[in-house]
């Protein structure tokens, strides 16, 4: 990041930063889409009990994860009043937290799996899969959570461009592992599903290294001297990315968590209307890697003017988000409005699933551009520090107004499996209005800073 004096010269930074993270995050979603896919085509087995062991991680992940973007306003708004004596302190405590969370996830691993997979009632088969790969991922779930730290860090040095290019790099070795060890390709062993799981964690310590060289050698971050110099852990600077962390841990598990519930919902309506709307969330999910990428520009963006005492630029930089935001959700309906028919038959061949399909899409639609908007909104009071109001918003919006309606209207025979997708519509609605209300009070009622 760096000082800009215009409008034009904040949008080009903006898009720089922009940019490299929404390349940065389709190759992560790719990295999986793959996985899923190759598994798919070696045996149904393999998948279920790959796709299972994938859902059941996932959320403990989002929530590790979300935690450790505690760090990214922090450095950012350090950088901004040029105050980096403390930077490497808090990187560690990042490591300290990122490592205490990878331990609870392994624990609950350990003791609650084998419970968890007997309740679900998954077939012996599949369930032994399961077993596997997970074991198998969890070689790579320190260097996984680790590299959330060393991410943030280097994303909140604006230097996004170096995180495209591991990402990238992790994408390609999780591929070229997931072909060689599922299918048994190029003198490694044939092992199905399992081999998903060693993809990876091959992936996840492929960034470990390449990150931890960008921070041993780029020269805006040698100096901090990481795993040169060591610094215990420090109540005090654990305690604040806590206090940021979490809130934003929690509300991104909030969001996350209500399309585990109706998916649900929409067991009772059988396996047709399960693999349609299944089908329109994973098209979604590929569309919310554009308002996420904004949404961590934002954050950086902001932070950092906010650090350097420039309120009028941090404002400046909320709305440049914003309109990229609108320009992102009105490309997202043309495309989809001018290609439902392609899109629908992607996903099947089954005509009655394809007609679900075509309609949750007229629902989806409006679902992504609406989340397009309000994301990024999330960014932006990431970067002001006003986290407890989003974790606030998100339990109101994803808990209290997405679950009641979609219970209800699902019960309702006029409504059926679409008032779950109402439910869905109307979460994301009040909390886009939420949003926008708390960052229009935030900008011109509150201290730019919150302490």
């Amino acid at each position: 990041m760096y000082k800009t004096y215009s409008i034009m010269q904040k949008l080009w930074l903006f898009i720089k930063l922009f940019t490299p993270m929404c390349i940065t995050q389709f190759s992560l979603v790719g990295g999986t889409f793959i996985a899923i896919f190759l598994t798919g085509q070696y045996s149904t087995i393999d998948l279920a009990g790959v796709a299972t062991g994938y859902n059941l991680w996932l959320l403990f992940y989002i929530f590790a994860q979300g935690t450790l973007m505690g760090i990214t306003p922090i450095i950012a708004q350090l950088l901004g009043a040029q105050k980096t004596d403390t930077i490497p302190v808090i990187i560690y405590q990042g490591f300290y937290i990122a490592t205490v969370l990878a331990m609870t996830i392994l624990l609950l691993g350990i003791f609650g799996l084998k419970p968890l997979l007997n309740f679900l009632n998954l077939e012996p088969a599949a369930t032994a899969v399961c077993l596997e790969y997970l074991k198998a991922f969890a070689l790579g779930l320190f260097p996984l959570l680790w590299v959330n730290t060393l991410r943030n860090t280097v994303d909140a040095h604006g230097l996004t461009h170096y995180s495209m290019a591991i990402v990238v790099t992790s994408f390609v070795v999780n591929v070229f592992l997931n072909y060689s060890l599922i299918f048994g390709h190029f003198g490694f062993p044939e092992i199905g599903g399992v081999g998903a799981g060693y993809g990876i964690a091959g992936a996840c310590w492929t960034n470990f290294i390449l990150f931890s060289a960008v921070t041993l050698f780029h020269p805006k971050l040698k100096e901090y001297r990481i795993y040169k110099d060591y610094f215990g852990p420090y109540w005090h600077y654990i305690r604040e990315q806590l206090q940021v962390g979490l809130p934003i841990g929690f509300s991104i598990f909030f969001e996350a968590s209500i399309f585990s519930i109706a998916g649900l919902l929409m067991v009772h309506f059988g396996s047709a209307v399960v693999a349609a709307h299944q089908s329109v969330i994973a098209f979604t999910n590929v569309f919310y890697c554009l308002p996420l990428s904004i949404a961590m520009a934002a954050t950086i963006a902001v932070g950092y003017e906010l650090g350097a005492g420039r309120e009028k630029d941090a404002v400046q930089y909320s709305y440049i988000s914003r309109i990229v935001a609108i320009v992102v959700a009105l490309a997202i309906c043309g495309f989809t409005f001018t290609h439902m028919e392609s899109i629908s038959s992607l996903f099947t061949n089954d005509e009655d699933v394809y007609n679900l399909i075509y309609r949750f899409l007229g629902y989806g639609v409006f679902f992504a551009a609406i989340d397009a908007i309000g994301t990024p909104l999330q960014g932006i009071l990431r970067g002001y520090k006003d986290v407890k109001i989003v974790f606030y918003i998100s339990l109101v919006s994803y808990w209290g107004v997405c679950f009641p309606i979609a219970y209800i209207l699902a019960k309702n025979p006029a409504y059926g499996p679409f008032g779950v997708w109402i439910g869905l519509l109307a979460s994301v609605l009040a909390a886009g209005i939420l949003f926008t209300w708390r960052t229009w009070y935030i900008q011109h009622h509150k201290a730019t800073i919150t302490k």
